[in-house]
């Protein structure tokens, strides 16, 4: 057979389905695809037409759905005793909001607020009380919103971001700090020859700038505890307080006011929220007792022995039941990552000695420094825990490992020493010193380990001592704390 032509070959590449379709026995030639006719301008007018009549309402509610109704007036005080409240005075899209036992239930709202339909003065006062089922926080409330939407005008978050953190935010919960916001000015002026430095003069801070403040006061919010919030504004100035201790202020400089900001709104995200005692008026018909701040201590020296019968005011004991005095000394167990801090703060430099003794082989002896005297882990046992300062494990892991971390105590940037530490029964004398970022670690009077930190935890928020623990039952005793 001979070879087919470059002519011929041509031809096959050309029309390989011609070549490979058998002779037709007589039937009609196929006719080749061709591309179906578009719609004329009439059917796209008819297909706009048909979408438009579907979607109607939706569109009508986006336009024209005015104002949030009113049926509800001020002074306003509610026990939440009738379940019929929720329907007649509230209003919501979303949550299974309901009355259940005398207290108004928000399950999981997942920022669904609970929209009170009243309209608020501009200057306001609100009380509460709110008691979180879940370890999980991030209580919130919607001030001077527009009934209808979430963050329409102030967010209030008490233990948000992880249960870690309270909050004030305009508009968004999300947003720069005010902090990062003055610093933005301050640049911004110093470009300038030094002149306008505040906000609102350099540009930085307009009618729709969201910001927020933030605090530490409030959180973590612990599971069970009833907490009374009071929440007042004059004029400028927006300011928030939990069971009379003040928590955060704001200050804005256009304040959020009229039709679309008069709205209050009670929310949440994951967790089971209890609200109870709602009262609103203004803050001249319903004055409150003083907002304390929190006592402000001077840092060290600090002694104590523990010779005494109970642990007294000097601590802030977050998990009662799992710490106790006993002959003499502390004894913890049980804690699962929870401190007893000291309400005095550190020296940003000092020494911090004391002894410590395990009854387990397991070990694990743990204590926190330079955190913020207030937190603890109250999520699920089984999740990592991040601290707020420094920690330091003798012996954790069941025995095998000691460490100094940074906040978090599993990451590879810890200082670590492998091998058993503890053995059950002998009492260690520890001493700690921290000098700028170095942290140096004794264990009876020789170097055990050291942590070099390019960027030292300062401030109000790292400024505490606490003893910690997970699970095993450890006693310390005779802390000694002295400034360098």
């Amino acid at each position: 057979m001979g070879q087919a032509s470059r002519k011929d070959k041509e031809k096959q590449v050309e029309s390989p389905v011609a070549e490979a379709l058998p002779p037709s026995t007589g039937a009609a030639p196929a006719e080749a695809w061709r591309k179906p006719a578009g719609l004329t301008r009439k059917g796209w007018a008819v297909l706009a037409g048909v979408i438009v009549f579907i979607q109607f309402p939706l569109i009508h509610y986006a336009l024209f759905r005015g104002q949030a109704d009113v049926t509800a007036t001020l002074p306003y005080a509610q026990s939440f005793d009738d379940p019929a409240v929720v329907a007649r005075d509230f209003f919501s899209t979303g949550a299974y909001w309901r009355v259940t036992n005398g207290e108004l239930l928000g399950p999981a709202p997942k920022n669904n607020p609970l929209w009170l339909q009243a309209t608020l003065p501009d200057d306001v006062a609100v009380e509460f009380d709110v008691r979180p089922e879940y370890p999980d926080g991030d209580i919130r409330v919607e001030l001077f919103g527009n009934g209808r939407d979430p963050a329409s005008g102030y967010v209030l978050v008490q233990g948000g971001w992880n249960n870690s953190l309270s909050v004030i935010a305009r508009r968004d919960i999300n947003a720069p700090s005010l902090d990062a916001l003055q610093r933005r000015a301050a640049r911004i002026a110093e470009r300038g020859g030094g002149q306008g430095t505040d906000l609102v003069a350099t540009g930085v801070f307009k009618k729709d700038t969201s910001v927020r403040v933030e605090s530490r006061v409030g959180a973590p919010v612990q599971s069970g505890r009833v907490y009374h919030w009071r929440i007042e504004r004059r004029g400028n100035v927006l300011k928030w307080a939990i069971d009379g201790t003040l928590v955060a202020e704001l200050d804005d400089p256009f304040p959020f006011n009229g039709k679309g900001h008069d709205r209050l709104g009670l929310s949440g995200w994951e967790s089971q929220l209890f609200f109870d005692n709602l009262r609103i008026g203004t803050p001249d018909s319903m004055p409150a007792t003083a907002m304390k701040q929190e006592p402000v201590l001077p840092p060290g020296p600090f002694e104590d022995d523990f010779n005494r019968a109970t642990i007294g005011d000097a601590w802030n004991v977050t998990n009662p039941g799992a710490v106790k005095l006993e002959d003499g000394a502390l004894v913890v167990q049980g804690v699962g990552n929870r401190p007893m801090w000291l309400k005095q703060p550190l020296p940003e430099n000092a020494s911090i000695e004391f002894d410590a003794w395990a009854d387990s082989a397991d070990g694990d002896m743990k204590i926190e420094a330079w955190g913020d005297g207030r937190s603890f882990y109250a999520g699920d046992p089984r999740l990592q825990y991040t601290a707020t300062g420094y920690v330091f494990i003798f012996g954790g892991w069941r025995n095998t490992q000691s460490v100094i971390a940074r906040q978090h105590e599993h990451t590879n940037d810890r200082a670590v020493r492998d091998g058993a530490a503890v053995t059950p029964g002998q009492r260690y004398h520890f001493r700690i010193t921290r000098r700028d970022g170095l942290l140096s670690w004794e264990v009876d009077g020789k170097p055990f380990l050291s942590l070099q930190d390019a960027s030292p935890l300062y401030g109000p928020r790292n400024r505490h001592f606490g003893f910690s623990g997970w699970q095993t039952r450890v006693h310390f005793d005779n802390l000694k704390i002295q400034p360098l």
